[in-house]
């Protein structure tokens, strides 16, 4: 039920569904328990020395982290003829896609070798796709690799559809984003009513000819991109960075239901953390219809000390199949200070190039009058000050933390105040 007392009310009927991102935590920055692993070993015995790591920042390409399986290391001595391991990371869908409803997969992937430089000491990633045939149960693997030079790829048959490149560059980032309604039911003549259940991510390791062969594989920023039935999300804060003392201040977002069916209960919830803690907490029960949006207006906060704030706005619903649009953050900016209209716009001029080090400002007052330009941080306090004549420029401490600052520039009776952002 809508809380009709805390909401502006703008209903979007929108011309077609937007695709989202159906594998949950794609960039393994959060929840990455949601990402399961295992081994297939094809030969009897215990010798699997595969490393997983969720988190692993070495060599992360977007984000904070990146997903990595490391079989470089021989797993034991005398093993089998031909022996191999497959290391997976995987996800099943709660949701089944049949291939009609999905539009493209994209990742970012990199590689380490077992011998430095030497790309005959790989042997094979990638990411695999097992759709199932609901006809007749059949499972089709669908299979993105990069692989040993002299590997020789294994030719397509019913249930094994195979998109294959050499390996790639040692230590360098790639990026894969195909179409896969052009690739499966154009290229691979797949009907469009096979599901997809279950999304892969491997790399091989294998004792060919006395040589291990393994190599350390990085997967970040993967998208499989598809239609939902269940999925609501936050598209975009649309309320202010500025808090003033004793100023309410009233969280607003643009909340859309991006499934198929009706989001009939989940929350959006709103939330303000200052440096000591939890500052604000606030949760609509909302509903939404299918492929509809609107701007949903929280419960006001009054900020009553100056400090740091960060407005977090999400979305709870189960079942969710996208967790990508679930947050969105932003930091807001509390001040005592506040820019002035122009009343005299011929008679004095101030302008700040934010994000300039040093901050520099430009200016004019009247001729013959005598001025000062006063510099305030975020929270009002004076940290520096000049007299100015006529016109000209003017910059402040190199020394400025980066942050919020308001210019201000007084002559006789006329002010105006600007506000200024640095970054370092």
């Amino acid at each position: 039920m809508k809380r009709l007392f805390a909401f502006v009310f703008l209903p979007v009927v929108l011309l077609a569904l937007e695709p989202v991102n159906l594998i949950k935590d794609g960039g393994f920055e959060k929840d990455s328990e949601l990402w399961l692993e295992r081994s297939e070993i094809n030969k009897p015995g215990d010798f699997d020395s595969t490393v997983y790591n969720r988190h692993d920042p070495d060599s992360a390409y977007i984000g904070n982290y990146c997903g990595s399986i490391d079989g470089r290391i021989r797993p034991a001595q005398n093993l089998p003829f031909n022996y191999g391991i497959i290391g997976q990371f995987y996800q099943p869908l709660a949701y089944p896609k049949k291939l009609k409803d999905l539009d493209s997969l994209e990742l970012f992937h990199m590689v380490l070798f077992r011998e430095e430089g030497v790309k005959g000491s790989t042997w094979a990633y990638g990411t695999r796709l097992y759709f199932t045939r609901s006809s007749d149960g059949i499972l089709i693997d669908v299979v993105y690799d990069w692989a040993a030079p002299d590997l020789t790829p294994a030719p397509d048959n019913p249930s094994y559809k195979h998109f294959p490149n050499t390996i790639a560059n040692e230590g360098v980032w790639y990026s894969l984003k195909r179409d896969l309604k052009v690739d499966l039911i154009g290229e691979k003549d797949l009907s469009e009513d096979i599901e997809l259940d279950t999304f892969l991510l491997f790399g091989t390791s294998w004792l060919d000819r006395g040589t291990w062969r393994g190599q350390k594989a990085f997967f970040d920023g993967i998208r499989l991109t598809g239609y939902a039935d269940y999925d609501v999300g936050v598209k975009e804060i649309l309320s202010g960075d500025s808090l003033r003392e004793s100023h309410p201040y009233t969280p607003e977002a643009r909340i859309k239901n991006f499934g198929r069916e009706p989001a009939d209960s989940f929350l959006v919830i709103a939330e303000i953390w200052d440096t000591s803690g939890l500052a604000y907490y606030d949760a609509v029960p909302y509903s939404l219809p299918s492929d509809t949006e609107e701007i949903v207006s929280l419960a006001e906060f009054t900020p009553d000390h100056p400090a740091p704030y960060i407005l977090t706005i999400r979305t709870v619903m189960e079942p969710d199949e996208s967790d990508e649009d679930d947050q969105l953050s932003k930091p807001l900016y509390y001040t005592g200070i506040a820019e002035e209209p122009v009343t005299h716009p011929d008679a004095i001029t101030l302008d700040v190039r934010s994000f300039t080090d040093p901050l520099c400002v430009s200016y004019s007052i009247p001729q013959g009058q005598q001025g000062t330009l006063t510099l305030y941080d975020a929270a009002g306090r004076r940290v520096g000050r000049m007299t100015v004549r006529e016109s000209g420029e003017k910059s402040f401490s190199a020394s400025l933390p980066s942050g919020v600052y308001f210019v201000r520039l007084e002559s006789a009776d006329l002010t105006l105040t600007r506000k200024a952002v640095l970054l370092r």
